[in-house]
């Protein structure tokens, strides 16, 4: 009985860290399994949002290189810095290059044809963008707009340290420009 019951825990936590490794970008895997990485950044395509503590994400394309095998992966970059209970928290994450169409269709077919919308009152709506390690949300709340950015570690939206602006909401396009020049 204990060991069909030692079986049971193996197969069930191998099932759960195998749900949680594919639920990480391509890219997150490929600086994970390689000894040795070199990450080339293009910082002349850079799209950044600012909150008015101070806070920032940063989305700009990547190339990373595993030194060893010279393979080479492209993709889009993000670094938030945000302060969460009187401590900054950095963190970067990844959107593979097969993601990125589905980014750009979203930001020109739901959010760029609303930025000037507004709601009645009591009404809002908000688009959500998912993909493998970050969430980007667009809210519109009566003549309020904002933008809220969430990443994830293995599957799992980090709600404690997150950006979001009000302010920055005019930078969309700018980011929607450099995810076209990416492809």
């Amino acid at each position: 009985m204990k060991r069909i019951v030692l079986i049971l825990i193996f197969c069930i936590t191998n099932s759960t860290f195998s749900q949680n490794e594919n639920s990480n970008s391509d890219t997150r895997k490929f600086i994970s399994d390689a000894e040795f990485t070199q990450i080339n950044r293009d910082w002349n395509q850079v799209a950044r949002f600012t909150s008015g503590l101070g806070e920032q994400v940063s989305f700009f394309p990547v190339e990373a290189i595993n030194l060893k095998t010279n393979e080479r992966i492209n993709s889009l970059q993000m670094d938030m810095t945000v302060t969460s209970s009187g401590y900054n928290y950095y963190k970067q994450s990844w959107i593979d290059l097969d993601e990125i169409d589905e980014f750009i269709f979203f930001l020109e077919e739901y959010i760029m044809p609303n930025l000037e919308n507004k709601t009645g009152n009591k009404q809002s709506v908000t688009y959500i963008f998912n993909s493998k390690e970050i969430v980007f949300e667009f809210q519109i709340r009566k003549n309020k707009k904002r933008t809220s950015i969430f990443l994830k570690d293995y599957g799992i939206t980090d709600t404690r340290h997150y950006f979001w602006t009000e302010t920055q909401v005019t930078k969309i396009p700018r980011l929607l420009t450099m995810l076209k020049e990416l492809k």
